[in-house]
Order: C-alpha cells, then structure tokens, then sequence
C-alpha cells in the first residue's frame, strides 16, 4: 500500500500515515515473551550452522517457561504439536504446564517463530552443503588436501591422526591406465568413510596417500579402525586394485603441535613401507622425538 499523504488546504502542516514494516505491538503485549523473542531473532540473524538454529529454537522454549522432550514421551495435552528437532534428532515437542503462562507464551509466540526458524535452518542448510562440495575431492569424496589441513590445524589433545599410503598403487595404475586408478581412489575413497565415524575429517593427502583426523579417539583405536578398513579392503577392492595394499601411520596428537603428530604419523607410515608394507604402525617416542627434514 502506498504511504497516504493528507495535505490541509488551509496550508497547516501535512500529516504522513506511512506503511509500517511490521505489526504494531498490542498494549497487553507480554514484555517477558516479546523479549526473549527479540534476543532468539536476533540470534537467527547470525546462525550459521543447523545445529545453531535448533538449539536457538530450543533456548527460546526455555526462555517461554517450556521445556524440550522427545515425541515418543510426549503428553498432547501438554505439548505443542511442533516438532522443533529440525530432523537433526529424534523428534522433539515443547512441553507446559497445561493452563500456565509457558503454555500461552508458547502457543502465542512459537508457531510464528518457528517459521522464521526453518527458512534459515533451510538457508544454512544448502550454504553448508555448497561448502562442503567445495571442500570435497571430486574423485574420492574426501576433503581435498587443504580443507584437511583447516581440520588437523584445529585438532585437539585427545585427537588421532593417521596417514594411509596406497602400496603398489602405480603398478595398478600403469597396467590399467588412468581409469583403473581411478576406480582403486573411488573404491577406497568410500569404503574409509564407511569404516571410519562420521564426525572424523578423511582427505585425500596426494596423489595416492590419504588422512585421517579422529577427535576424541586413542590411537589405539584409530589403528583398529585402520586395520578393520584393510581387512575390508582386501575383500571388496575392485579388481583393478587386486594388488594394491595399505600401510599406515597413527599417531597421537597429545600435548604436541598437530603438524609435528602428523610428521610422527608419517614416520611410522615409512616404518611399516621399510618392513614388508600392508600394515598398520603407531608412532613411537623417536618418531614423535625425530625432527621432519
């Protein structure tokens, strides 16, 4: 609607009734609700990630006096029929006290904000997924060699780190040509996300050596991981790939500087390639201790 312009011919000043940009408060407006409304939406403003606008929408319940449980527990009468999970979990519903300020608050404020809420979760949703294409290796499905490297820049203490070299890679290469690479990269490209958990960060390191970054996880545990994707290697490689093995170097990150875990990784890897190839080595004090050339 166009803004109204009411001019007295009488030549007194001209009153402007401009269209406003949103509605208008009501009086009896709940300053508690509209508050904690008005802190949850400026928030959404600055989300970047899913997972940042579900626990938005879930402080926000909170702050309404509600509380978060899941569907399956669910009373009707005292939950709103809105699943707030955003299909990050299980479902979840916002629960009150039935007849309550909280039960007013969420049934008046919530619905509304919740719709703001899944258009920028959807938002956030494809822009970390176009970064995550960017940060993938076309070929292998894993994070290109820089991105890996944000990942180990991050790593942590409790972190492993393990690099894997493909043995007997580049005869398969040369007797199958570049196709028959290909096929051995895309095959263990997939089956090292299968083998490893979803929260680790997997790469393609070079040309034929791969990474990967474990929060969390001894390197003890890794290396297992490490032997059970070998063991799965050997029965589903293609058979393009009959004579291409993996050898691997674990090493814990600890209190040392990531590159230096991964320069300890990198000597067990050449370890185990001096001793026959086709096995796994955790780092040992002298790889950790020795300087990288």
């Amino acid at each position: 609607m166009r803004a109204a312009r009411r001019v007295r011919a009488t030549g007194q000043r001209a009153t402007v009734r401009a269209e406003r940009g949103y509605p208008a408060p009501a009086e009896e407006e709940d300053l508690g609700a509209v508050l904690a409304q008005l802190a949850a939406t400026r928030a959404l403003l600055t989300a970047s990630t899913p997972q940042e606008v579900a626990t938005i929408v879930a402080t926000l319940i909170r702050d309404l006096g509600g509380a978060v449980i899941p569907a399956r527990l669910a009373d009707p009468e005292r939950t709103l029929q809105l699943d707030v999970s955003l299909g990050l979990s299980e479902p979840l519903l916002p629960w009150a006290e039935p007849v309550s300020v909280a039960a007013m608050r969420l049934v008046k404020v919530l619905p509304g904000f919740f719709q703001d809420a899944r258009q920028v979760f959807d938002r956030v949703q494809v822009e970390a997924r176009r970064a995550d294409e960017a940060e993938r290796d076309a070929l292998t499905g894993l994070l290109t060699r820089r991105a890996w490297m944000r990942r180990l820049s991050a790593a942590g203490p409790a972190d492993a780190v393990c690099l894997i070299d493909l043995d007997h890679f580049k005869a398969a290469n040369d007797s199958g040509g570049h196709a028959a690479g290909d096929e051995v990269l895309r095959s263990i490209g997939g089956l090292l996300l299968q083998v490893l958990r979803p929260g680790d960060a997997c790469g393609r390191y070079g040309g034929d050596e791969l990474a990967c970054l474990a929060p969390g996880m001894p390197a003890e545990a890794l290396a297992a991981r490490i032997d059970q994707l070998r063991a799965r290697w050997q029965q589903q490689r293609p058979v393009v790939g009959a004579g291409v093995g993996l050898s691997a170097g674990v090493a814990q990150m600890g209190d040392r500087e990531p590159r230096g875990a991964l320069n300890a990784a990198d000597r067990a890897l050449y370890r185990v390639k001096a001793r026959g190839r086709d096995a796994t080595a955790l780092a040992t004090d002298e790889d950790y201790a020795e300087r990288h050339p």
